[in-house]
């Protein structure tokens, strides 16, 4: 599955090929692109959408997976809503339109008066206060309201968040924050997380554990009643069953992997959309074991890697070559910073220098079920070297428990931070170790360039900051990143999809059947 894109954040799946729009995704029909409508399914009204793990949680605020977001995105709303990849001004939500005052500290947004939740209860400026202070203490989306302080509420359809220094991404982060019910949570802090209750376009129905989660649309909601009805996510792990259930009509809509394009593009009846993400695919050492301690190991194995094998065995060329843990689209990424390349005899001398007499056993390459084949790849280019490791398969949500806890040697995955590049610091800084620090880094000076970063309004020297900061991490070696996959969708052809937004949030309120 998916983990979120945040833990902040994340750890994705990934995907894809051919050109896209710089923010958006692409869509190509099946079958040499022709379309086919069938009949029965001509005023449908519900919808199967498959996704790959269950939901541990649904937590507005300390949900962790991207399939958790997924499904909160269509129970809550946000204040407004921007476009990730910030080329849009935001649209009005539960808040209409928004100020921000001259010197950046105090955001004023004004709320809807006729908003209500799913209980049918009216929210309140109440609400949102209680929100942004609930995700303030979220050790997994508390990033979202980095330099919040205060919020005020004048009223009841008025809130000013005060900053502690002007931050330029705050506006897209609170854009991020599900506002919740706060009369909800005093009831029941139980119910609150197992049977949410949001405002948003769909309400909670049930849950099946480890089969499906049911959701309706909400009578009320203040932009109308959503034209899909009901709403299935369905739980299959599998990739190939959930290829199959596709072309069957059984689900109607998922996110894939790259092994099922050729098979899902013979259909017909199915449409592919390739979205451009800043999802990352990288091998993880846990830098507090030996012998990934020494830097001149973790350089070999970044000098091993054969990235451009791995991205067509394992994404059938649907990603980016890139060692960078940032995207070349994103602010702060540099040509000057070290690119590492195929070069075994360079890893071989580099583990030489280091002491480590081959072939060395590292133990156990801890993955996920859906990262087997992406471990078996790198597994091949470290016995290259001279470095042996014995594959282990965890369940996912087993693996992110014992990754977050340290518990674990080395590993692979796909990950995503997603949002403005200050998000990158939940992968480097010490207060994240635990979360989206799995590499366990820590280091004085790498935490203060993120904190210069995070208060200085003015780009350019920001640019640098983050420039510091990547180059840093790329002449230490601190993750083995592979490249940037894309994310792929697949969909029933009788469906209308508007385009998928940059990051591959998707929001059911806008899907209809044709």
């Amino acid at each position: 599955m998916k983990k979120m894109k945040k833990i902040g954040a994340a750890i994705l799946a990934a995907c894809m090929v051919v050109s896209m729009a710089a923010c958006g995704n692409s869509a190509t029909t099946g079958d040499n692109g022709s379309q086919s409508e069938s009949s029965s399914n001509s005023g449908k009204t519900d919808i199967v959408i498959a996704v790959d793990a269950d939901i541990d949680t649904l937590h507005p605020a300390n949900f962790s997976t991207t399939v958790e977001l997924n499904i909160l995105n269509q129970i809550y709303d946000t204040l407004m809503y921007m476009n990730p990849d910030e080329t849009h001004d935001p649209e009005p939500r539960i808040a209409e339109s928004y100020e921000i005052s001259d010197d950046g500290l105090d955001y004023t947004f004004h709320l809807r008066d006729d908003v209500t939740f799913h209980d049918g209860s009216k929210l309140t400026s109440e609400d949102v206060k209680f929100s942004l202070e609930m995700y303030q203490q979220s050790e997994y989306q508390g990033y979202e309201v980095d330099g919040l302080a205060s919020v005020d509420t004048p009223d009841d359809t008025t809130v000013v968040c005060h900053l502690e220094y002007p931050y330029s991404p705050f506006l897209l982060g609170v854009c991020n924050v599900h506002i919740a019910s706060k009369s909800y949570y005093e009831a029941s802090a139980d119910n609150f997380v197992s049977s949410p209750v949001g405002t948003g376009p769909y309400k909670y129905v049930g849950r099946n554990k480890g089969s499906d989660i049911t959701l309706e649309a909400y009578d009320g909601y203040y932009r109308g009643v959503a034209a899909i009805k009901n709403v299935k996510f369905e739980v299959i792990p599998d990739e190939a069953t959930m290829a199959v259930a596709l072309q069957t009509g059984e689900i109607n809509f998922a996110d894939i992997e790259p092994a099922s394009i050729s098979q899902l593009q013979a259909s017909k009846n199915i449409t592919i959309a390739r979205v451009d993400t800043s999802a990352f695919s990288y091998v993880c050492m846990n830098l507090e074991k030996e012998p990934f301690n020494d830097v001149r190991v973790r350089q070999a194995i970044n000098y091993a890697l054969n990235r451009e094998n791995i991205i067509a065995v394992c994404y059938d060329g649907e990603a980016e070559v890139n060692s960078n843990i940032c995207a070349k689209t994103r602010m702060g990424y540099q040509d000057s910073q070290l690119q590492y390349t195929y070069d075994v005899e360079k890893a071989k001398a580099l583990l030489a220098e280091a002491g480590i007499e081959t072939p060395y056993n590292l133990g156990e390459m801890l993955v996920a079920e859906k990262y087997s084949n992406l471990a078996a790849v790198i597994q091949n280019d470290l016995k290259a070297i001279g470095l042996d490791v014995t594959i282990k398969v965890a369940e996912f949500n087993s693996f992110i428990g014992d990754l977050t806890s340290g518990n674990y040697t080395i590993t692979a995955l796909n990950m995503t931070l997603d949002g403005d590049t200050q998000s990158l610091e939940m992968a480097f800084t010490t207060d994240y170790i635990g979360m989206a620090n799995n590499a366990r880094y820590s280091d004085p000076e790498m935490d203060e360039l993120f904190a210069q970063a995070q208060k200085e309004a003015d780009t350019e020297k920001r640019t640098e900051l983050f420039n510091q900061a990547f180059s840093k991490a790329q002449d230490e070696a601190i993750y083995a990143v592979i490249g940037n996959p894309l994310e792929l969708f697949a969909y029933n052809n009788s469906l209308d999809v508007p385009e998928i937004a940059f990051e591959g949030a998707y929001f059911i309120y806008n899907f209809s059947w044709k």
